[in-house]
């Protein structure tokens, strides 16, 4: 009877240092190269390489910059090729007349940047003007395009004008947007104070658009190529 009760706790002890060994061998670290056991997981790269795909930028006077835009910034940044649809005074219901016109399969990718005219207006309320936009992104959505929606400036903080409601209707448009706009990336781009403005619109000098195309790129994470 002693000698079973004897070898039943040297059994023990013997399970005991084995299940020791084997979570040492498994947590520790190993120490020959090909000691595969402890496995480290790899990080995702999540940097996106747009150098040479096709986009069409459509908005207005904050889009149509030429020459130090932030449509501009993003493609010298990430060599995206650049077709800009934006003219200066249009509403989101011209946009997407112009995106009905414009868009077609091969666009890899759409920027839309529009509301500021329709809110200064009392005759386009945002929701109009949330779903024009919307109907842009699922017009894309058709030709597997991707569709990135801006928000635009802060108005509060970066407006001047006597228009009063001009503020306020533009920012419960910035909300709506990144609320309810489906199918599409909203970057929101409310990064840039009064010294990112050339007016009282905030239609933005170089140092403005430089950091809302930052923002854009850090968003969407494109790699930069230069």
């Amino acid at each position: 009877m002693k000698k079973n009760i004897i070898g039943i706790i040297i059994l023990i002890v013997l399970i005991i240092l084995s299940v020791v060994n084997i979570s040492s061998t498994v947590y520790s670290k190993p120490n020959l190269p090909n000691d595969t056991i402890i496995v480290i997981p790899k990080i995702q790269d999540t940097v996106v390489n747009v150098n040479g795909k096709y986009a069409t930028f459509i908005g207005d006077s904050h889009t149509s910059n030429l020459n130090s835009g932030w449509q501009v910034v993003v493609c010298k940044k990430t060599g995206l090729r650049m077709n800009n649809l934006s003219v200066s005074g249009k509403t989101t219901g011209w946009m997407l007349k112009m995106a009905k016109t414009s868009l077609h399969k091969g666009i890899d990718y759409c920027f839309v940047y529009g509301g500021a005219n329709d809110m200064y207006t009392k005759s386009i309320t945002p929701k109009r003007a949330v779903s024009n936009i919307q109907q842009i992104v699922d017009l894309c959505h058709t030709y597997n395009i991707h569709c990135v929606v801006l928000t635009g400036f802060d108005p509060i903080k970066c407006t001047r004008t006597s228009n009063l409601a001009y503020g306020p209707r533009y920012a419960q448009f910035q909300k709506m947007l990144l609320d309810s706009i489906s199918g599409a990336k909203v970057v929101d781009t409310r990064v840039i104070d009064r010294t990112g403005c050339w007016d009282e619109l905030c239609h933005m000098n170089p140092e403005g658009h430089k950091k809302i195309g930052m923002k854009v790129i850090y968003d969407m994470k494109f790699h930069i190529i230069k």
